[in-house]
């Protein structure tokens, strides 16, 4: 088979693998509903006075630029994965052993990645269409709605696809470290996008402002020409309306863009050199086999060891039911929430209580809480999800109540969470601090809560801890009320914040048990 066939092989397979997930039917309801949103619900303004006339062209642009931001913070979490699935299903020991040079099984899987973020691309793109036919201005123009996806957000994909790969192949990214650092990364990526005349613009952003700028200034000769100020608003009268006619295609800015898939090679490059073709060891198929046909360095004495059993059959003790003894699960959910934690995370943690107990009550309000309630992230975000990860399903779900275990897992990880905030609900208290104390229970009350939800139905702790981080972002840290989760601002719990987060904790338990109740009886 030559090189392409070897590539197209590893990508459909991969293809096919994901399209029968139920990740890919629920994506298309959720691109459809952020079509809806920027196009019927809201409106692009530029330097708080000028919106551009809905056209087909702004319609595309408009999208656009929402969805290549959107998709470069969540797109990771669409397309990880891929790798690890070919460990859980037993696919890695054909892969480590077959004469397939590393890169083109990397490139291969990359290619997978941007199939699937080329297939939500293309319905954002067709939601967008269709709005624009409801609710738009003018003749419908293929081509200048349909440019800034090509301009904007296709390259872009190709940098997430190729990182979500990159960071599987790194063995300390694959968790939540990797996700903190994808997460920074989107964040860096969008705010030099944002920054005049950027050496690459992955987002798009100022191949877009720019475009817009030219317009404005052609049409209102008294604009001064600085719209680094631009934000998505609730439809509003009183705007100045202008005409933008799309994204001209040149040579300059295919060049732009042709600097972001130089961004996809470099992780690409950096995937193939630190992926050890699924050797545990880090070792037997770390290097024998990147870029040429070589040995794949396994022996026959290996394999005969593979193939030895580990224990014989007739030693097995019999399983005996003796009932559910809530005080032997909780410890064991205790101990299985702290083990294989590195030393400098437990460090961290006896820091963070150390924090709340002394930290000034404004500095503890404002930062301190909401830093601290980052560490039990790499413990949240495996509840639901860990019997699936570690494969031990069919061995949990035998003859046990999967509520009573859930509920177990459940006060386990609030406990954690309750452990470190207890100084500081304590010292809320006792000032009489009663809006923080009430953001904090919260807190610890919601977050684990919703990591078990998303957790039981998805069977991974990636989408929890994104969600985290962007929420911990805008809400404690930019004071976006509805996302303040820890009450930091008064405003929060005055609009009842809360109170909504303390009855979602219910609600997200629920959707928990249902889902649990479900893989049950699957499995």
């Amino acid at each position: 088979m030559t090189r392409v066939g070897v590539i197209y092989s590893v990508a459909l397979a991969d293809f096919r693998a994901r399209s029968r997930t139920s990740k890919l039917l629920v994506v298309p309801v959720l691109i459809a509903y952020l079509a809806k949103v920027l196009t019927v619900d809201s409106m692009l303004v530029f330097a708080g006075e000028y919106t551009g006339a809905p056209t087909a062209a702004w319609y595309g642009g408009m999208v656009a630029c929402a969805g290549t931001t959107v998709l470069l913070v969540f797109g990771g979490v669409l397309v990880d994965g891929s790798i690890e699935r070919d460990r859980t299903t037993g696919v890695d020991h054909l892969v480590a052993t077959a004469p397939i040079p590393t890169w083109q099984y990397i490139v291969g899987k990359w290619l997978s990645n941007v199939a699937v973020l080329t297939v939500a691309t293309g319905v954002l793109a067709a939601a967008t269409a269709a709005s624009f036919l409801v609710e738009g201005t003018g003749a419908f123009d293929l081509v200048a709605l349909a440019s800034p996806f090509v301009l904007l957000t296709l390259p872009a994909v190709t940098v997430v696809a190729a990182a979500a790969v990159c960071f599987e192949t790194v063995r300390p990214l694959r968790g939540s470290v990797g996700t903190a650092v994808y997460f920074a990364l989107a964040l860096a990526a969008i705010a030099v996008s944002v920054a005049p005349d950027p050496l690459v613009d992955i987002a798009g952003i100022a191949l877009l402002r720019d475009s817009v700028a030219t317009s404005i200034a052609a049409q209102f000769p008294s604009f001064g020409g600085d719209i680094r100020m631009l934000a998505y608003q609730p439809t509003q009268s009183g705007l100045q309306s202008f005409r933008w006619d799309g994204l001209e295609w040149s040579l300059d800015r295919l060049a732009g863009r042709a600097r972001v898939l130089a961004v996809a090679v470099g992780f690409l490059g950096a995937a193939t050199v630190t992926f050890d073709r699924f050797d545990d060891g880090g070792r037997r198929f770390a290097f024998g086999n990147r870029f040429g046909d070589g040995d794949t360095g396994a022996t026959d004495d290996t394999e005969s060891k593979r193939r030895e059993p580990l224990v014989s059959v007739e030693t097995l003790t019999p399983v005996e039911s003796g009932g559910f003894a809530i005080g032997r699960v909780l410890a064991a959910e205790f101990r299985m929430a702290l083990r294989g934690r590195r030393w400098w995370w437990y460090l961290a943690f006896v820091g963070g209580v150390a924090a709340t107990a002394v930290a000034p009550l404004d500095a503890l309000r404002a930062f301190v809480l909401p830093i601290v309630l980052l560490l039990p992230l790499p413990v949240w975000s495996r509840l639901g999800a860990r019997e699936r990860l570690s494969r031990t399903t069919e061995l949990v779900f035998v003859d046990v109540d999967v509520t009573r275990l859930l509920a177990c897992t459940y006060v386990v990880a609030v406990g954690l969470g309750a452990v470190l905030v207890l100084p500081a609900l304590v010292r809320f208290a006792a000032v009489g601090s009663w809006d923080s104390f009430v953001g904090g229970v919260a807190a610890v009350a919601f977050l684990p809560s919703l990591a078990l939800a998303l957790g039981v139905w998805t069977g991974r702790p990636r989408l929890f801890e994104l969600l985290y981080l962007v929420a911990w972002y805008l809400g404690p840290v930019n004071g976006v009320v509805p996302l303040d989760y820890t009450a930091t601002m008064p405003a929060t719990t005055a609009a009842g914040v809360p109170a909504v987060y303390l009855l979602s904790t219910a609600v997200a338990f629920g959707v928990a048990v249902a889902g649990r109740r479900r893989e049950a009886t699957i499995e």
